[in-house]
């Protein structure tokens, strides 16, 4: 029997923008990040064994499914591809 998993864009992000939010998350920061305890562990322990694009990797479904905050809104950081994608859609109007 085989299972298939959706997951569902929550914030409508695409991959390279969803890469760039977990980009915001650090080992320093992220006891404060709105997410579950398990998370926080998880997160910990991947960055301690094999470094900080496993940990951050680890958080992409998390932020894709909209099951944590996006970083950026969190750590009140605006990204460069978030800002190059509102001018292009004003400057169509």
């Amino acid at each position: 029997m085989t299972t298939e998993t959706e997951l569902i864009n929550h914030y409508g992000l695409t991959v390279d923008e969803v890469k760039e939010e977990v980009t915001l998350l650090h080992v320093d920061t992220i006891r404060y990040f709105p997410c579950s305890p398990s998370n926080q562990s998880s997160f910990y322990e991947l960055w301690n064994r094999f470094g900080p694009d496993a940990a951050r990797t680890s958080m992409i479904p998390y932020v894709w499914k909209g099951l944590v905050q996006r970083p950026s809104e969190f750590y009140g950081v605006e990204l460069k591809s978030t800002s190059k994608a509102d001018v292009s859609t004003t400057s169509e109007s």
